[in-house]
């Protein structure tokens, strides 16, 4: 079955940019992707889900009272048994991220792996039912 795209154009419509990665985010907690890939040139730790009142509790229980981040995110994901695999460009801003990524490696060894590129300029998210692709970096400034 062929879908249609959908384009989305911020400032507009920032909102609906931020619901659909928190939509593309809890689909991943619901039923992890065999492999869920994060391509985008610059990366943070953004707060994705906001828990303050624990409607995600469902999602992890020992989750505090507060918006959640991405790296919580994926924690979950891989504890479901998920995969995930990113490519960013090598660059100051992602050096965060990565020192977050290193401890999920730590965790879970081959089931969280990355690639730092040179000049890497694409943006996009994919999993078993779903592609995103835009000019949007997965940072604050980018999904607003």
């Amino acid at each position: 079955m062929n879908y249609p795209e959908r384009d989305l154009h911020g400032p507009n419509q920032a909102q609906a940019i931020t619901d659909l990665i928190k939509s593309l985010f809890l689909l991943e907690l619901i039923k992890p992707s065999e492999i869920t890939w994060l391509h985008f040139a610059w990366l943070s730790d953004i707060e994705i889900l906001d828990n303050t009142s624990r409607k995600y509790a469902w999602c992890n229980p020992s989750w505090p009272s507060r918006k959640i981040t991405l790296t919580e995110i994926l924690d979950v994901i891989l504890s479901k048994g998920g995969s995930v695999r990113l490519v960013i460009r090598r660059d100051k801003h992602n050096e965060y991220i990565l020192r977050r990524l290193k401890k999920l490696k730590e965790d879970y060894s081959e089931s969280v792996e990355w690639r730092v590129v040179d000049y890497f300029h694409d943006k996009g998210m994919v999993g078993d039912h779903y592609f995103l692709s835009g000019s949007m970096n997965l940072t604050k400034y980018g999904i607003t």
